[in-house]
């Protein structure tokens, strides 16, 4: 029967992990023999042996050996490969049961007849193959027998020692080699981490939307959410003092005159306004309506006056007025009453802005930040946005500006209205509405999200309009456990060639702890996969 075999040739500076690579390599091939020279770096230890023979059982495959080395044949035997002392005995099929000394030749029996198998072939004499592959196609013989071993010379007796013989020790130093194994593969299997750090290229994403927020509980729609209207105020009442000058002019006295027809056969008459009237004394008044005198003798009219010159001489008393300037004949004058009213010009105090601005400025200096604390008290906690101008101060007084008093009233009064909502449940909204644009088969990322508003229309009742932006970076998804289930057991340069293959992956870093090792650990939980977004492109 023939069977296919991949011959591999082992360079003396490899290691272990590369024969496992290339036994990853050959996923086609169910037999592989190797040719190990006879200072082989990767295979010097029992160890070595046990782990080529772990990962060939695990890819399924069977394994061979050809060396002339007879510690290398036992190790490879114990391990539970197939060993053959050449290339010649590989071709004919003579395997190695037991490994012969080192000074005593290799002598095999092929029944029937019996030869000695040829010396190791170098791999010049095989036709100069470079290192690598090589395909057999041979016959394998079965009935193999190797040389019986030569009887080892007795050694002279050694001299009694007083102490201890070194056997004695010999559990216990198993015990610890044992030990030692045991801690080193567990170190090996279990210690080692590794972290894997991809840099993505996100890809930029913009949404602006309006948001509406009520009194009360959200009505449940993407862009509204509850508010809570908040008022807050407090008022103080003080006492004025005038301060403004303002110049008062002269007033003229004012009064009234009865004027007399003395005419038996006047058919009556209409006396002019502005008619000059006086006193004995020289002051002068003047009628500020016409007169309408009726007809006969002592029909008459009142009428108002007013002193030509304005301030206080102008007041007179009763009777004294009884002169009729330019004309007034059959007619004659009389003053019941005395005119008052007169006054000279003078500078009065009354009350201007600055009167009633003073007590308010001083006021609200500590008025309005304790309103304001009494708002944000009331809010408790949540976000506050004031209506209009915010906390504002007003003053009122008993008396207008201008005013000419000698003592007013001020009332003071600081108030402010806001209305207040959840920041946080704002701004899940704004990013709710940045998810909904994100395309199919791609996920946000979670850094370089910007996430803010502008009030507008806010109202004492509670109602409020919220202008949003949210801005943010997307990236293809990443199965997290499917990558690190595919790094685990990977060369560290076969691990960073995959994730740099990953899409939208710019950079990529695989970092090993404590130590490095020639593969990343066999558990995919020892691995941690980092992904972060270094870089962006604009999306319209």
């Amino acid at each position: 029967m023939k069977t296919l075999a991949k011959l591999l040739y082992v360079e003396a500076d490899e290691e272990i992990t590369d024969l496992v690579d290339r036994l990853r390599d050959l996923s086609l091939e169910d037999e592989v023999t190797f040719v190990v020279p006879d200072r082989a770096r990767a295979l010097q230890s029992a160890m070595s042996f046990r782990l080529l023979k772990r990962y060939a059982d695990s890819y399924g495959k069977r394994v061979n050996l050809v060396s002339g080395d007879p510690r290398l044949q036992a190790m490879s035997l114990e391990a539970g490969f197939m060993a053959y002392p050449s290339l010649a005995a590989y071709d004919s099929g003579t395997e190695v049961h037991q490994p012969a000394l080192v000074d005593e030749p290799i002598v095999t029996s092929v029944a029937p007849p019996v030869a000695t198998p040829a010396p190791a072939q170098t791999r010049s004499q095989l036709g100069g193959s470079p290192p690598g592959v090589a395909t057999l196609d041979r016959p394998r013989q079965a009935s193999v027998v190797s040389a019986p071993p030569r009887a080892t010379p007795p050694k002279p007796p050694r001299p009694a020692s007083s102490g201890p013989s070194l056997r004695s020790y010999r559990p216990y130093l198993i015990g610890a080699g044992v030990l030692a194994v045991i801690g080193l593969l567990f170190g090996m299997l279990y210690l080692p981490t590794a972290t894997a750090t991809l840099s993505v290229s996100g890809t930029q994403l913009k949404a602006d939307t309006t948001l509406l927020g009520a009194p009360g509980n959200a009505a449940g729609s993407p862009n509204q959410f509850a508010t809570q209207p908040v008022h807050a105020e407090q008022s103080q009442t003080l006492p004025g003092t005038p301060t403004g000058q303002k110049q008062v002019a002269a007033v003229p006295s004012t009064g009234q005159v009865v004027i007399t027809s003395t005419c038996v056969f006047c058919l009556g008459q209409d006396v002019r306004k502005g008619l000059i009237v006086s006193t004995d004394s020289g002051k002068r008044y003047s009628t500020q309506k016409v007169a309408h005198i009726g007809a006969g003798y002592g029909a008459q009219d009142t009428v108002p006056i007013a002193a030509v010159t304005a301030g206080l001489d102008g007041n007179t008393d009763a009777h004294s007025i009884t002169n009729i300037e330019n004309g007034g004949n059959d007619l004659k004058v009389d003053n019941p009453q005395a005119t008052t009213g007169g006054a000279d010009a003078r500078t009065a105090t009354i009350i201007q802005q600055s009167d009633l601005d003073g007590p308010k400025d001083a006021y609200s200096k500590d008025a309005i930040p304790q309103v304001t604390d009494q708002l944000s008290s009331k809010a408790q906690g949540k976000k506050l946005i004031l209506v209009g101008k915010g906390v504002q101060a007003a003053v009122t007084a008993d008396h207008k500006v201008g005013e000419e008093v000698n003592g007013f009233t001020v009332t003071i009064k600081v108030s402010g209205d806001g209305v207040a909502f959840d920041d946080k449940a704002v701004k899940a909204m704004l990013k709710a509405a940045l998810q909904r644009k994100v395309p199919q088969g791609s996920q946000l990322t979670t850094e370089n999200i910007t996430l803010n508003y502008d009030a507008v229309d806010a109202t004492a009742d509670g109602h409020i309009t919220l202008n949003g932006h949210a801005s943010g970076f997307y990236t293809p998804v990443f199965l997290n456990s499917a990558i690190r289930s595919h790094l685990k057991g990977m060369s560290p340069s076969k691990a960073h060639a995959f994730l740099q293959s990953l899409p939208n992956v710019v950079d990529a870093r695989v970092v090993q702890s404590p130590f490095g090792l020639p593969w990343l650990p066999l558990f995919s939980s020892r691995i941690t996969l980092k992904i972060q977004e270094v870089s962006s492109t604009s999306s319209a």
